[in-house]
């Protein structure tokens, strides 16, 4: 009697339910632009920054889901190496259209590149060096103790030297 009690409340499984749950679940992967990013879409995109604003990451290694800069630049890498373009001919393009903002590092062998790696130091030293001229210029000797003061002074310390 115990074994046609089991029998009887063995969960069925509704097939169509379950086809229909991995048509969406497959539909829904089909959508997500991720898909883009195979190797030859994250090497271009490691030479172009990310500029959605919430990091400091390239558009190769974006790990924001959905992101407003990434995932249309995966997808127009991905579209112009189908219609094969080269990687340097696809960094050129974005650089065209957006500027030298589009690079995830600046330029080699530029003066501008220099400059852009060479200035927060030298801004930094130079911010030091401003700030220790106006300390020093601004640095006063102490004003005399008045006579007063002195006392209350004295004062207190006997009462310190009590306590112990």
């Amino acid at each position: 009697m115990p074994a046609a009690r089991l029998q009887r409340f063995r969960p069925r499984i509704n097939w169509k339910l379950a086809v229909a749950f991995c048509f969406c679940f497959a539909a829904l992967f089909a959508q997500d632009p991720t898909s883009y990013l195979t190797s030859d879409v994250a090497r271009v995109g490691d030479r172009l920054a990310c500029r959605c604003g919430g990091c400091r990451n390239t558009v190769g290694n974006c790990p924001m889901l959905h992101c407003h800069s990434a995932d249309p630049k995966r997808q127009r890498i991905h579209e112009l190496q189908s219609q094969g373009m080269s990687d340097d001919a696809i960094v050129n393009t974005f650089v065209r259209e957006e500027g030298v903002v589009a690079l995830s590092s600046p330029p080699s062998g530029s003066l501008g590149g220099l400059i852009t790696w060479i200035m927060p130091g030298v801004v930094l030293l130079l911010g030091f060096y401003i700030y220790m001229r106006y300390v020093r210029g601004n640095r006063q000797a102490p004003a005399p103790i008045s006579a007063e003061d002195q006392a209350l002074l004295d004062r207190y310390r006997g009462h310190l030297g009590e306590d112990e």
